[in-house]
Protein backbone atom coordinates (compact mmCIF):
# COMPACT_ATOMS: atom_id res chain seq x y z
CA UNK A 1 0.00 0.00 0.00
CA UNK A 2 1.09 3.58 -0.66
CA UNK A 3 0.90 6.21 2.06
CA UNK A 4 -0.13 8.86 2.81
CA UNK A 5 -3.51 8.48 1.21
CA UNK A 6 -7.08 9.70 1.48
CA UNK A 7 -9.66 6.94 1.51
CA UNK A 8 -13.06 8.00 0.18
CA UNK A 9 -16.12 5.92 1.02
CA UNK A 10 -18.29 6.30 -2.09
CA UNK A 11 -21.54 5.16 -0.44
CA UNK A 12 -21.12 7.50 2.52
CA UNK A 13 -20.28 10.40 0.22
CA UNK A 14 -23.30 9.70 -1.99
CA UNK A 15 -25.64 9.46 1.01
CA UNK A 16 -24.27 12.60 2.68
CA UNK A 17 -24.56 14.62 -0.53
CA UNK A 18 -28.05 13.29 -1.25
CA UNK A 19 -29.20 14.17 2.29
CA UNK A 20 -28.02 17.78 1.91
CA UNK A 21 -29.67 18.05 -1.51
CA UNK A 22 -32.96 16.60 -0.29
CA UNK A 23 -33.03 18.75 2.86
CA UNK A 24 -32.57 21.91 0.80
CA UNK A 25 -35.00 20.86 -1.95
CA UNK A 26 -37.65 20.11 0.67
CA UNK A 27 -37.28 23.73 1.78
CA UNK A 28 -37.65 25.01 -1.79
CA UNK A 29 -33.92 25.68 -2.16
CA UNK A 30 -31.86 24.65 -5.19
CA UNK A 31 -28.26 23.56 -4.63
CA UNK A 32 -25.18 23.97 -6.79
CA UNK A 33 -22.74 21.25 -5.73
CA UNK A 34 -19.26 22.76 -5.38
CA UNK A 35 -16.39 20.54 -6.58
CA UNK A 36 -13.49 22.95 -5.97
CA UNK A 37 -12.73 21.61 -2.48
CA UNK A 38 -12.09 18.12 -3.85
CA UNK A 39 -10.12 19.41 -6.87
CA UNK A 40 -12.78 18.25 -9.31
CA UNK A 41 -11.93 14.58 -8.87
CA UNK A 42 -13.67 12.59 -11.63
CA UNK A 43 -15.05 9.98 -9.25
CA UNK A 44 -16.54 12.61 -6.94
CA UNK A 45 -18.17 14.43 -9.86
CA UNK A 46 -19.81 11.17 -10.92
CA UNK A 47 -20.98 10.45 -7.36
CA UNK A 48 -22.59 13.89 -7.05
CA UNK A 49 -24.37 13.47 -10.39
CA UNK A 50 -25.57 10.06 -9.23
CA UNK A 51 -26.81 11.67 -6.00
CA UNK A 52 -29.07 13.96 -8.04
CA UNK A 53 -27.11 17.18 -8.58
CA UNK A 54 -27.90 18.87 -11.90
CA UNK A 55 -25.62 21.89 -11.32
CA UNK A 56 -21.94 21.67 -10.35
CA UNK A 57 -19.80 24.65 -9.46
CA UNK A 58 -16.14 25.56 -9.21
CA UNK A 59 -13.81 28.54 -9.36
CA UNK A 60 -11.52 26.63 -11.73
CA UNK A 61 -12.57 26.53 -15.39
CA UNK A 62 -10.59 23.32 -16.00
CA UNK A 63 -12.87 21.57 -13.50
CA UNK A 64 -15.99 22.89 -15.22
CA UNK A 65 -14.67 21.60 -18.55
CA UNK A 66 -14.24 18.21 -16.92
CA UNK A 67 -17.88 18.23 -15.77
CA UNK A 68 -19.04 18.88 -19.34
CA UNK A 69 -16.84 16.04 -20.60
CA UNK A 70 -18.35 13.65 -18.06
CA UNK A 71 -21.94 14.79 -18.64
CA UNK A 72 -22.72 17.70 -21.00
CA UNK A 73 -26.25 17.98 -19.60
CA UNK A 74 -25.02 19.12 -16.19
CA UNK A 75 -25.18 22.90 -15.72
CA UNK A 76 -21.81 24.43 -14.84
CA UNK A 77 -21.42 27.37 -12.48
CA UNK A 78 -18.31 29.56 -12.21
CA UNK A 79 -17.87 30.69 -8.59
CA UNK A 80 -15.05 33.19 -8.84
CA UNK A 81 -15.54 36.66 -10.34
CA UNK A 82 -14.23 36.26 -13.93
CA UNK A 83 -10.88 37.62 -15.01
CA UNK A 84 -11.14 39.78 -18.13
CA UNK A 85 -8.51 37.54 -19.70
CA UNK A 86 -10.71 34.43 -19.38
CA UNK A 87 -14.16 35.58 -20.53
CA UNK A 88 -14.02 33.72 -23.85
CA UNK A 89 -12.99 30.48 -22.17
CA UNK A 90 -15.59 30.97 -19.43
CA UNK A 91 -18.45 31.32 -21.91
CA UNK A 92 -17.30 28.10 -23.59
CA UNK A 93 -17.48 25.94 -20.44
CA UNK A 94 -19.71 27.71 -17.91
CA UNK A 95 -23.48 28.18 -18.04
CA UNK A 96 -23.66 30.50 -15.02
CA UNK A 97 -21.22 32.92 -13.37
CA UNK A 98 -21.05 35.21 -10.35
CA UNK A 99 -20.27 38.85 -11.16
CA UNK A 100 -19.75 42.24 -9.53
CA UNK A 101 -18.31 44.47 -12.26
CA UNK A 102 -20.22 46.05 -15.12
CA UNK A 103 -17.06 46.14 -17.23
CA UNK A 104 -16.67 42.38 -16.89
CA UNK A 105 -20.37 41.86 -17.63
CA UNK A 106 -20.04 43.83 -20.86
CA UNK A 107 -17.08 41.65 -21.89
CA UNK A 108 -19.03 38.49 -21.05
CA UNK A 109 -21.91 39.75 -23.17
CA UNK A 110 -19.54 40.39 -26.09
CA UNK A 111 -18.00 36.91 -25.77
CA UNK A 112 -21.43 35.27 -25.52
CA UNK A 113 -22.56 37.14 -28.62
CA UNK A 114 -19.51 35.96 -30.56
CA UNK A 115 -20.21 32.37 -29.50
CA UNK A 116 -23.96 32.72 -30.21
CA UNK A 117 -24.84 31.87 -26.59
CA UNK A 118 -26.92 33.26 -23.76
CA UNK A 119 -24.99 33.21 -20.49
CA UNK A 120 -26.69 33.43 -17.09
CA UNK A 121 -25.28 35.75 -14.44
CA UNK A 122 -25.82 36.25 -10.73
CA UNK A 123 -24.90 39.65 -9.32
CA UNK A 124 -23.03 39.44 -6.03
CA UNK A 125 -24.25 41.79 -3.31
CA UNK A 126 -21.92 42.69 -0.45
CA UNK A 127 -23.56 41.91 2.89
CA UNK A 128 -20.60 42.53 5.16
CA UNK A 129 -18.06 39.72 4.71
CA UNK A 130 -16.07 42.02 2.41
CA UNK A 131 -14.88 39.56 -0.19
CA UNK A 132 -16.60 39.97 -3.59
CA UNK A 133 -19.81 41.88 -4.19
CA UNK A 134 -21.31 45.30 -4.90
CA UNK A 135 -21.50 47.27 -1.65
CA UNK A 136 -23.45 50.30 -2.83
CA UNK A 137 -27.12 49.42 -3.24
CA UNK A 138 -27.76 51.94 -6.01
CA UNK A 139 -24.82 50.54 -7.99
CA UNK A 140 -26.22 47.05 -7.52
CA UNK A 141 -29.66 48.02 -8.81
CA UNK A 142 -28.27 50.12 -11.68
CA UNK A 143 -26.03 47.21 -12.75
CA UNK A 144 -29.02 44.86 -12.72
CA UNK A 145 -31.00 47.26 -14.92
CA UNK A 146 -28.16 47.48 -17.46
CA UNK A 147 -27.81 43.68 -17.64
CA UNK A 148 -31.56 43.26 -17.99
CA UNK A 149 -32.12 45.93 -20.64
CA UNK A 150 -28.87 46.34 -22.56
CA UNK A 151 -26.81 43.13 -22.50
CA UNK A 152 -28.79 40.90 -24.84
CA UNK A 153 -26.59 37.81 -24.55
CA UNK A 154 -26.70 37.76 -20.75
CA UNK A 155 -29.62 36.52 -18.68
CA UNK A 156 -29.94 38.10 -15.24
CA UNK A 157 -30.58 34.93 -13.27
CA UNK A 158 -30.42 36.38 -9.78
CA UNK A 159 -28.54 37.96 -6.92
CA UNK A 160 -26.32 36.31 -4.33
CA UNK A 161 -23.94 36.95 -1.47
CA UNK A 162 -20.93 35.39 0.20
CA UNK A 163 -20.55 35.10 3.97
CA UNK A 164 -18.07 33.43 6.30
CA UNK A 165 -15.08 33.20 3.95
CA UNK A 166 -13.01 36.34 4.51
CA UNK A 167 -14.63 38.47 7.20
CA UNK A 168 -15.95 35.54 9.26
CA UNK A 169 -19.46 37.01 9.17
CA UNK A 170 -22.05 34.40 10.06
CA UNK A 171 -25.06 33.83 7.83
CA UNK A 172 -27.96 34.88 10.04
CA UNK A 173 -31.65 35.39 9.48
CA UNK A 174 -30.93 39.13 9.45
CA UNK A 175 -28.26 38.78 6.75
CA UNK A 176 -30.54 36.59 4.62
CA UNK A 177 -33.36 39.13 4.93
CA UNK A 178 -30.91 41.85 3.92
CA UNK A 179 -30.18 39.92 0.71
CA UNK A 180 -33.87 39.29 0.08
CA UNK A 181 -34.57 43.02 0.45
CA UNK A 182 -31.90 43.80 -2.15
CA UNK A 183 -33.44 41.19 -4.46
CA UNK A 184 -36.88 42.71 -4.04
CA UNK A 185 -35.57 46.16 -5.00
CA UNK A 186 -33.99 44.66 -8.13
CA UNK A 187 -37.28 42.92 -8.93
CA UNK A 188 -39.07 46.26 -8.77
CA UNK A 189 -36.44 47.97 -10.92
CA UNK A 190 -36.45 45.35 -13.72
CA UNK A 191 -40.18 44.60 -13.60
CA UNK A 192 -39.93 40.87 -12.94
CA UNK A 193 -38.95 38.44 -10.19
CA UNK A 194 -35.39 37.13 -10.14
CA UNK A 195 -35.24 33.34 -10.40
CA UNK A 196 -32.38 32.94 -7.93
CA UNK A 197 -31.58 34.48 -4.55
CA UNK A 198 -28.38 32.67 -3.56
CA UNK A 199 -27.87 32.84 0.19
CA UNK A 200 -24.30 31.66 0.49
CA UNK A 201 -22.46 28.41 0.98
CA UNK A 202 -22.10 25.56 3.49
CA UNK A 203 -22.16 27.96 6.43
CA UNK A 204 -25.80 28.71 5.53
CA UNK A 205 -26.82 25.04 5.90
CA UNK A 206 -27.50 25.28 9.69
CA UNK A 207 -30.25 27.83 8.97
CA UNK A 208 -31.94 25.34 6.66
CA UNK A 209 -31.50 22.43 9.05
CA UNK A 210 -32.96 24.39 11.96
CA UNK A 211 -35.93 25.65 9.92
CA UNK A 212 -34.78 29.28 10.16
CA UNK A 213 -33.93 30.05 6.53
CA UNK A 214 -36.21 32.87 5.29
CA UNK A 215 -38.59 31.89 2.51
CA UNK A 216 -37.08 34.26 -0.06
CA UNK A 217 -33.75 32.40 -0.25
CA UNK A 218 -34.03 30.01 -3.20
CA UNK A 219 -30.47 28.82 -3.79
CA UNK A 220 -27.21 27.79 -2.04
CA UNK A 221 -23.71 26.93 -3.27
CA UNK A 222 -22.64 23.92 -1.20
CA UNK A 223 -19.27 22.16 -1.15
CA UNK A 224 -17.78 21.67 2.32
CA UNK A 225 -20.98 20.24 3.87
CA UNK A 226 -21.26 17.58 1.14
CA UNK A 227 -17.90 16.12 2.10
CA UNK A 228 -17.02 16.76 5.74
CA UNK A 229 -18.71 17.83 8.98
CA UNK A 230 -16.67 20.75 10.34
CA UNK A 231 -19.38 23.27 11.22
CA UNK A 232 -19.90 21.79 14.68
CA UNK A 233 -18.24 24.32 16.98
CA UNK A 234 -18.93 27.64 15.24
CA UNK A 235 -22.48 26.94 14.09
CA UNK A 236 -23.78 24.54 16.75
CA UNK A 237 -24.68 22.04 14.03
CA UNK A 238 -23.27 18.70 12.95
CA UNK A 239 -23.87 17.93 9.28
CA UNK A 240 -23.44 14.19 9.85
CA UNK A 241 -21.95 11.86 12.46
CA UNK A 242 -18.29 10.88 12.69
CA UNK A 243 -19.30 7.38 11.55
CA UNK A 244 -20.63 8.89 8.31
CA UNK A 245 -17.46 10.83 7.44
CA UNK A 246 -16.57 9.79 3.90
CA UNK A 247 -12.98 11.10 3.81
CA UNK A 248 -10.20 9.59 5.94
CA UNK A 249 -6.50 10.44 5.79
CA UNK A 250 -4.17 7.50 6.46
CA UNK A 251 -0.50 8.23 7.28
CA UNK A 252 2.43 6.09 8.39
CA UNK A 253 4.49 6.54 11.56
CA UNK A 254 8.17 7.07 10.71
CA UNK A 255 9.53 7.81 14.19
CA UNK A 256 8.53 7.14 17.81
CA UNK A 257 10.70 8.76 20.51
CA UNK A 258 10.57 10.23 24.00
CA UNK A 259 11.59 13.89 23.75
CA UNK A 260 11.28 17.18 25.64
CA UNK A 261 8.04 19.03 24.95
CA UNK A 262 9.87 22.38 24.85
CA UNK A 263 12.52 23.07 22.17
CA UNK A 264 16.08 23.25 23.51
CA UNK A 265 18.16 26.31 22.56
CA UNK A 266 17.53 29.84 21.29
CA UNK A 267 14.06 30.07 19.72
CA UNK A 268 13.75 32.05 16.48
CA UNK A 269 11.05 31.19 13.89
CA UNK A 270 9.79 27.94 12.36
CA UNK A 271 10.19 26.86 8.73
CA UNK A 272 7.28 29.09 7.70
CA UNK A 273 8.51 32.22 9.46
CA UNK A 274 6.19 31.95 12.45
CA UNK A 275 7.37 32.79 15.96
CA UNK A 276 5.69 30.29 18.27
CA UNK A 277 5.28 29.65 21.96
CA UNK A 278 5.69 26.18 23.45
CA UNK A 279 4.35 24.71 26.67
CA UNK A 280 6.82 22.74 28.78
CA UNK A 281 5.15 19.47 29.80
CA UNK A 282 8.40 17.61 30.40
CA UNK A 283 9.39 14.50 28.46
CA UNK A 284 6.60 13.22 26.20
CA UNK A 285 6.12 10.28 23.85
CA UNK A 286 6.05 11.65 20.31
CA UNK A 287 5.33 10.15 16.90
CA UNK A 288 6.17 11.59 13.50
CA UNK A 289 3.98 10.73 10.50
CA UNK A 290 5.06 11.09 6.88
CA UNK A 291 2.71 13.85 5.80
CA UNK A 292 3.10 17.60 6.25
CA UNK A 293 1.96 21.07 5.36
CA UNK A 294 2.95 20.70 1.71
CA UNK A 295 0.40 17.89 1.53
CA UNK A 296 -2.43 18.99 3.81
CA UNK A 297 -2.07 22.62 4.84
CA UNK A 298 -2.51 23.28 8.55
CA UNK A 299 -1.89 19.99 10.37
CA UNK A 300 -3.60 21.40 13.48
CA UNK A 301 -6.93 20.93 11.68
CA UNK A 302 -6.52 17.16 11.53
CA UNK A 303 -8.92 15.17 13.71
CA UNK A 304 -7.34 11.88 14.87
CA UNK A 305 -9.72 8.94 15.01
CA UNK A 306 -7.90 7.96 18.19
CA UNK A 307 -9.06 10.78 20.48
CA UNK A 308 -6.07 10.26 22.78
CA UNK A 309 -3.66 11.43 20.04
CA UNK A 310 -2.81 15.14 20.20
CA UNK A 311 -1.59 16.94 17.09
CA UNK A 312 1.08 19.36 18.32
CA UNK A 313 2.65 20.73 15.14
CA UNK A 314 4.44 19.99 11.93
CA UNK A 315 6.62 21.12 9.05
CA UNK A 316 6.38 20.80 5.28
CA UNK A 317 7.02 17.01 5.36
CA UNK A 318 6.10 15.94 8.90
CA UNK A 319 3.24 16.07 11.36
CA UNK A 320 4.18 15.71 15.03
CA UNK A 321 1.89 13.91 17.44
CA UNK A 322 1.87 13.54 21.22
CA UNK A 323 0.91 9.90 21.90
CA UNK A 324 1.80 9.90 25.61
CA UNK A 325 -1.80 9.34 26.73
CA UNK A 326 -2.65 6.65 24.19
CA UNK A 327 -3.67 3.20 25.40
CA UNK A 328 -2.45 1.90 22.06
CA UNK A 329 1.31 1.35 21.99
CA UNK A 330 2.05 2.78 18.57
CA UNK A 331 5.22 1.69 16.81
CA UNK A 332 7.20 2.39 13.66
CA UNK A 333 5.23 1.53 10.51
CA UNK A 334 1.77 1.78 12.11
CA UNK A 335 -0.92 3.58 10.10
CA UNK A 336 -2.84 6.36 11.82
CA UNK A 337 -6.20 7.67 10.61
CA UNK A 338 -7.61 11.19 10.65
CA UNK A 339 -10.75 12.97 9.60
CA UNK A 340 -10.27 16.27 7.82
CA UNK A 341 -11.36 19.87 8.00
CA UNK A 342 -11.86 22.04 4.92
CA UNK A 343 -8.27 23.20 4.44
CA UNK A 344 -7.00 19.63 4.71
CA UNK A 345 -9.60 18.40 2.22
CA UNK A 346 -8.71 21.15 -0.24
CA UNK A 347 -4.97 20.49 -0.04
CA UNK A 348 -4.93 16.68 0.09
CA UNK A 349 -7.33 16.36 -2.84
CA UNK A 350 -5.02 18.36 -5.11
CA UNK A 351 -1.70 16.99 -3.87
CA UNK A 352 0.07 14.60 -6.23
CA UNK A 353 1.83 13.16 -3.17
CA UNK A 354 -1.43 11.92 -1.60
CA UNK A 355 -2.95 8.76 -3.05
CA UNK A 356 -6.76 8.76 -3.44
CA UNK A 357 -8.51 5.45 -2.87
CA UNK A 358 -12.25 5.04 -3.46
CA UNK A 359 -13.96 2.18 -1.66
Amino acid sequence: MSYPKVVIDSNKLRNNAKNILNMCNDDGIEVAGVIKGINGLDEVIKILIDAGFDTLASSRLSQLKKVKEINPDIKTFNLRIPMLSEVDELIECSDISLNSSLQTLRELNKAANEQNKTHSVILMAECGDLREGIYDEKELIDTAVVVENELENLHLLGVGTNLGCYGSIMPTVEKMNELIEKANKINEAIGRKLEVVSGGASTSIPLVAKGKMPEGITHLRIGDALYISDLDDCFDYKVFTDEDEAFTLEAEIIEVKDKPSHPVGTIAVDAFGNKKEYEDKGIRRRALIAVGRQDLGDCMHLRPLDSEIEVIGGSSDHTILDISECKNEYKLGDILKFHLMYENLLMTSQSEYIEKEFI
